[in-house]
């Protein structure tokens, strides 16, 4: 299902149910067949989601030994 958020300073209007017009203001996120008219009119940007990193904690480094002169 892909995501946008709207673009379009004066915001968007499309009918996605095919029988009821509906506004979206700036900035609002829409899913569904609205991001995909959105997407198409060139009136909002795909939103994609971002991978989850794994962190891994550095390896445990030992000490070397001091040689006494």
């Amino acid at each position: 299902m892909p995501k946008a958020k709207i673009t379009n300073l004066d915001g968007y209007k499309c009918a996605p149910e095919g029988h009821t017009v509906v506004f979206f203001p700036f900035g609002s996120i829409v899913t569904g067949k609205a991001a995909e008219f959105a997407l198409s009119d060139r009136a909002a940007r795909m939103m994609l989601d971002a991978p989850e990193t794994k962190i891994t904690p550095p390896k445990e480094t030992k000490r070397k030994k001091r040689i006494k002169l």
